[in-house]
């Protein structure tokens, strides 16, 4: 009887298990580097359908043993325009953020940041897409070619590390 209970017990764990990783929900954010520079990727909606609209984050975090704050950046948003396609970029409002959106037909979004003092907002880009294709998320990237420190100028790239998948953007 004992055995049968456990048996059913484990059945049951593993048909509520989704293992696939296409369908499996990502958490928030990756867990914060202790040194370093880490940046990411976030969706707001990570099962969008064609024709629904999904937000998009590139963010960074800086790690709890590096004394420095972000003071600037530059990098890329990448992705296939055949699944997803550039709507609008929104504006952040802190420090001098400037993007280039020529490259959206192409999959290629610029962006780059100063804030001599250090952005307070780690948030580097945000922008609105709409789904062509429902496995957009495969070819979603972000690709950093330069961080910095506020103040010091120390060039954090070599301490950079991206995430190599895309996470769900949870509101508080």
């Amino acid at each position: 009887m004992r055995s049968a209970r456990f048996l059913m017990f484990g059945l049951l764990l593993l048909a509520g298990c989704d293992d696939d990783p296409m369908t499996s929900r990502a958490p928030d954010e990756p867990a914060p580097p202790s040194q370093g520079i880490q940046a990411f990727v976030q969706v707001s909606n990570d099962r969008a359908q064609p024709g629904e609209q999904v937000h998009v984050w590139v963010k960074v975090q800086i790690g709890g043993q590096t004394n420095e704050r972000l003071g600037s950046y530059t990098g890329r948003l990448r992705y296939d325009p055949s699944m997803l396609r550039f709507v609008s970029e929104t504006a952040i409002d802190d420090g001098m953020r400037v993007t280039n959106p020529a490259g959206a037909p192409q999959g290629d979004l610029r962006f780059a940041g100063a804030a001599p003092t250090g952005f307070t907002n780690l948030t580097l880009y945000e922008a609105v897409f709409e789904v062509v294709k429902p496995d957009y998320l495969q070819d979603l990237r972000a690709d950093m070619e330069e961080v910095s420190a506020a103040v010091s100028l120390t060039n954090l790239t070599p301490t950079l590390q991206v995430a190599p998948r895309v996470f769900l953007h949870v509101e508080n």
